[in-house]
């Protein structure tokens, strides 16, 4: 069960730290700004068109990371 809650907080730590970045400061140095910014085909770019997609995918995760950041701390305060 131990087990289990350090791979949570972990998948949580990395959504978190996707979540931070922000699009037009630090991602379009490297061309993950927009898919429509790449030039050329994303069918051509699999992995940079991934990339790009998880970043999206993060946005919408919004809400629900912040109220399992809520429930993680409440866990680690009770529990130890």
């Amino acid at each position: 069960m131990r087990l289990l809650w350090n791979i949570f907080k972990a998948g949580l730590l990395c959504i978190n730290a996707i979540m931070i970045l922000h699009r037009h400061r630090f991602l379009a140095k490297y061309g993950l700004d927009n898919l429509n910014n790449m030039g050329g085909d994303p069918s051509e770019k699999p992995l940079k068109t991934q990339v790009i997609g998880l970043y999206n995918a993060v946005q919408y995760l919004k809400v629900p990371v912040i109220a399992a950041n809520c429930v993680t701390v409440l866990f680690e305060m009770i529990l130890g």
